[in-house]
C-alpha cells in the first residue's frame, strides 16, 4: 500500500538526510524515448497562472519545436489544480495530463483513472536518473503512476527587513514568542500583518503544523492500513486555541476571504511578516519583486510539545487514463522532457540568475542540487536542521481533509466558537460520510 511506502520514504529520507550533496540530482537527456505516431494530436493541460513566466514560456518554445504534432491547450486553473482532477475525471472535461501532490496520489490511484507508466519508463532513458524511493511512493501493486517532480521541505517564512524595522533580530522559538514578535509586526495603518494563515481554503495544510507542533496528529494510520480520526484529539483542541489567540490579538491578515493564491503576493509585498513557507516559494516571492536577501527561512516555532515539526510534500506529473493512446504518447513526451536532467538543470539556473534559490529536493539521484546552484549557507543550515522534524503529511489527507478545513473555518470567523464540539461534529460528520468506505477499500485492496 501506498502508506507503507511513504512510511519508507521518511525513514530514508531522515537517514540520508538533506545535505548539500545528496539534495537532488539531474540525468543526462537522450532521445530514446516511447515511439508514438507523429499525427498531429492536442493536450490540454491545466495550468496556474505563475506558470506563464518568459522562462516557462521558452521552455515550452523548445517542447514544442522538438514535437510539432504535439498543440498544447492550456487552461488556467488557480489554487492547485490538481485537486480538480477527480472531479474533472468524473464530469468528462479533466485533462490529459496533470500535475498533482503527493498527497492526492494515493486515492488517484486507487480510482483508476491515472495510466500506469511502465512500459513508458522501460524505453526513457533518462528515467533511470528517478529516485527509485519517490517512484515507489507513486506506485501501487507493481505499477508506476506517476512521475515525481519536486519534494518541497516546508518551513517557517519571515520577512527579515520587516523585522529589523521592528527591532526583532530573529525569528520566533516558540509559539509565545511568535504572538509578542506577531504584536510588533502588526501595523494596521499600513495594512501590514505579523502572522498570516490560510482560512478561506486548504486550511487543514497550515492547521497541520500546529497540530503536530501540540504532540498530536489528525488521524492514526492503523496497524493495517485502515484510518482512525483524531479530530478530538487535546493537540488539536490547543492548535484550534493559538488560531482564536492570533484572531483575538488581531495580528494575522485582516482579510480572512484570502486565499492560498493571495498569501505569497501578500507576504512580497511586506503585507504579511510570517507564515508557513515551501521552499519553491522563494521564488515565486522574487518574481513578484521581493528582494531574496528579505526572505528568512527558519524551523517552526515549538508549540507545547516542544518540537517544530514539519512536512515533505510533493508533486507528480500524471497522465489522464481516460484519454486517447495518441494523446498518452504525447503526454509522456511533455512529461520526459520536462522531468529531464537538461530542463531540471534549466531551471534551477534560471531560478538562481533571478537571485533566488529555492531549497527544495529535485527527486533525482544522479546530480545534487549543489553542483547546479550555490545554495546560501541559510537556506543549507535550515535544510539539514529541518531533517529530523520532517514527516508527511497526515494520513488520510486526501479523503477528510474537507472536514477538517470546515472546523478550522468556523473557530476562524468565531474566536468564540467551542474547538472541541467544531471539532467532534467535524469527525461525526466524517465518519458517517467517508470513513467506513475509505477503510473498506483499504481492506479489500489487501
Amino acid at each position: 500500500m501506498l502508506s507503507k511506502k511513504l512510511t519508507k520514504l521518511l525513514a530514508t529520507f531522515l537517514v540520508v538526510g538533506v545535505s548539500i550533496g545528496t539534495l537532488a540530482g539531474c540525468s543526462s537527456k537522450t532521445d530514446n524515448e516511447p515511439e508514438s505516431s507523429d499525427k498531429d494530436v492536442e493536450l490540454t493541460l491545466w495550468v496556474t497562472s505563475r506558470e506563464q513566466d518568459d522562462f516557462t514560456a521558452s521552455v515550452e518554445k523548445d517542447f514544442l519545436e522538438k514535437y510539432p504534432n504535439i498543440k498544447l491547450n492550456k487552461v488556467v486553473k488557480e489554487g492547485d489544480p490538481g485537486n480538480e482532477f477527480y472531479q474533472g475525471v468524473a464530469a468528462g472535461n479533466a485533462p490529459d495530463l496533470m500535475d498533482v501532490s503527493f498527497t492526492m496520489m494515493d486515492k488517484y490511484m486507487k480510482a483508476g483513472i491515472l495510466e500506469p507508466l511502465n512500459d513508458y519508463l522501460s524505453k526513457w532513458d533518462d528515467g533511470k536518473g528517478l529516485s527509485k524511493k519517490y517512484l515507489d511512493m507513486l506506485s501501487l501493486d507493481g505499477k508506476v503512476y506517476g512521475i515525481p517532480s519536486q519534494v518541497n521541505p516546508m518551513f517557517f517564512g519571515y520577512n527579515k527587513k520587516l523585522f529589523a524595522d521592528a527591532s526583532i533580530t530573529s525569528p520566533p522559538k516558540t509559539w509565545d514568542e511568535s504572538l509578542v514578535h506577531a504584536k510588533k509586526l502588526t501595523i494596521p495603518e499600513k495594512q501590514q500583518a505579523g502572522y498570516g494563515i490560510l482560512s478561506a481554503e486548504w486550511t487543514e495544510w497550515f492547521f497541520q503544523y500546529y497540530v503536530w507542533q501540540a504532540g498530536g496528529d489528525l488521524t492514526k494510520q492503523n496497524s493495517d492500513d485502515t484510518l482512525s480520526l483524531t479530530f478530538t484529539d487535546p493537540a488539536v483542541i490547543k492548535a484550534a486555541e493559538f488560531y482564536q489567540t492570533l484572531i483575538k490579538e488581531k495580528v494575522t491578515q485582516s482579510d480572512l476571504t484570502l486565499k492560498f493564491n493571495d498569501l505569497i503576493p501578500q507576504f512580497a509585498a511586506g503585507k504579511i511578516a510570517m507564515m508557513p513557507f515551501a521552499g519553491d516559494w522563494v521564488s515565486w516571492a522574487t518574481s513578484l519583486g521581493m528582494s531574496p536577501n528579505d526572505i528568512g527561512l527558519a524551523l517552526f516555532p515549538d508549540g507545547p510539545s516542544g518540537k517544530h515539526t514539519t512536512a515533505i510534500g510533493g508533486n507528480a506529473r500524471v497522465i489522464n487514463a481516460k484519454t486517447t493512446p495518441e494523446k498518452k504518447d504525447a503526454a509522456f513526451k511533455y512529461i520526459s522532457f520536462y522531468e529531464s536532467k537538461e530542463e531540471k538543470t534549466k531551471l534551477y539556473k534560471n531560478i538562481e540568475s533571478k537571485g533566488a534559490v529555492n531549497p527544495v529536493i529535485i527527486p533525482r539521484d544522479d546530480l545534487s542540487l549543489g553542483d547546479i546552484v550555490k545554495i546560501p549557507e541559510e537556506y543549507s543550515k535550515v535544510l539539514n536542521d529541518i531533517q529530523d522534524e520532517a514527516r508527511l503529511e497526515f494520513y488520510g489527507k486526501a479523503t477528510v481533509a474537507s472536514y477538517i478545513d470546515k472546523a478550522v473555518q468556523r473557530v476562524i470567523s468565531d474566536p468564540t466558537a467551542d474547538p472541541t464540539k467544531e471539532f467532534k461534529t467535524a469527525q461525526d460528520l466524517a465518519e458517517k460520510e467517508v470513513l467506513e468506505k475509505f477503510n473498506k477499500d483499504i481492506t479489500a485492496n489487501k
